[in-house]
């Protein structure tokens, strides 16, 4: 590897890594303030759905984070864990924020969420993988 492509290389992990933090950020951000509940027009559970989403996202920039860093194995598991531990960090955030109590549902959709999101991320990545070799 070029001196150039190196270069290039961890300016493009930086960047990756500081997407992933800023994400981070954001959903504490969004888990600090009181719970004003979703509008009714949402069904009963869609919660789950938001947080299953948000989590797939986190994994998703994780994946990308580690791969862009050089990690080459159990990037998807690195990911998950990443992400799902971090969403258990947040239910315990969530504890001490006024109107919000840590939720095991919750919990449970964001991993749900972290593994989907790493998983379909490594298939993406290994088919994008395979297309340039071609």
């Amino acid at each position: 590897m070029h001196k150039t492509e190196q270069t290039t290389s961890k300016t493009s992990a930086g960047l990756y890594w500081l997407l992933t933090i800023g994400y981070m950020a954001l959903i504490f951000y969004l888990s600090s303030s009181p719970d004003t509940g979703l509008p009714e027009i949402f069904p009963e559970g869609f919660d789950k759905l938001t947080h299953a989403g948000a989590y797939a996202v986190l994994a998703s920039l994780f994946y990308s984070s580690l791969s862009k860093s050089g990690v080459r194995k159990y990037v998807f598991m690195l990911a998950f864990l990443l992400s799902a531990l971090y969403g258990l960090s947040d239910e315990f955030h969530q504890s001490f924020v006024p109107g919000r109590d840590p939720s095991f549902g919750d919990l449970i959709a964001d991993s749900i969420g972290s593994a989907l999101g790493g998983y379909f991320t490594s298939k993406f990545k290994s088919t994008e993988f395979v297309s340039r070799k071609a």
